[in-house]
């Protein structure tokens, strides 16, 4: 599949099957991607022209253990906000290389996964800066159950030469069950004095002086304990323009975290 958006736009696009896709944003707009059910495998190559504006969400709504291999190139003074939102009881391999390739290109990556009981999410994320002044920052946040397997490498990359550039990232994963693995990598490759760069991570459990509170006001644990998972995933959905289709999603995240007392994790 190949698209070029050639005016502005707020469009979903829906993956049913394994698919090698081009797409090419010129204006300005938000795009849904909904990965579903028949799919295991995307590869996805999304083309940021100059002066361009977007936000760009995939959603990952797929039964199948996936592979999804995303690779972005952003030109002179294109602003992206990409994320990927998974929630699924399924493994998942996640690749994303962004290239800042001409001055003033903005991008911001982020992630929301909830790792199921028993499931396995490998992430693996860059950011390489090829010119100067350029900006590119990560959000990644990640709840995990049971058993659970998360690991993210998350990599600033700024080349020799690309001074006045700034690269940063945060990664925070919030640990609910038992015998679950997180492993979190945050790399800065730095060959130029002129940046600003950083990164920050946490791995843990929920805060006690928090859940006490909220069981005192009537929660069950097992809510209180959703009601702190809901804000590690909820920062994604601000990629997302039409406020029904938001409103869907969060009531989607609120059962997945057992909130409603349905699911595996209740």
């Amino acid at each position: 599949m190949e698209k070029v958006y050639e005016k502005e736009f707020n469009e979903t696009i829906y993956f049913d099957q394994d698919e090698i896709a081009t797409i090419t944003i010129q204006k300005t707009g938000s795009l849904l991607m909904v990965l579903r059910k028949g799919i295991s495998s995307l590869k996805l190559h999304l083309k940021l022209e100059t002066d361009s504006q977007s936000k760009i969400l995939l959603y990952n709504q797929s039964a199948s253990t996936l592979s999804v291999d995303l690779e972005v190139e952003v030109k002179k003074d294109a602003k992206s906000k990409i994320g990927f939102l998974d929630m699924e009881e399924s493994d998942v391999t996640f690749k994303q290389k962004a290239f800042l390739k001409e001055s003033g290109a903005d991008i911001k990556l982020m992630s929301a996964q909830l790792g199921q009981v028993d499931t396995s999410k490998l992430n693996d994320i860059e950011i390489l800066h090829e010119a100067p002044h350029t900006f590119g920052y990560m959000e990644n946040f990640s709840v995990l159950f049971d058993r659970a397997h998360y690991e993210m490498v998350a990599n600033g990359n700024i080349q020799k030469g690309c001074y006045g550039s700034q690269s940063h990232q945060t990664t925070r994963v919030l640990t609910l069950g038992k015998d679950h693995k997180a492993q979190v990598i945050p790399l800065l490759l730095i060959d130029e004095n002129d940046v600003k760069a950083s990164h920050a991570q946490t791995i843990g459990q929920p805060d006690e002086e928090q859940l006490y509170y909220l069981k005192s006001r009537g929660l069950s644990q097992r809510q209180a304990m959703g009601l702190l998972s809901i804000g590690y995933l909820l920062p994604i959905l601000e990629l997302v323009s039409d406020e029904a289709t938001k409103e869907k999603m969060r009531e989607e995240m609120e059962s997945k975290v057992g909130l409603y007392g349905h699911g595996k994790n209740s």
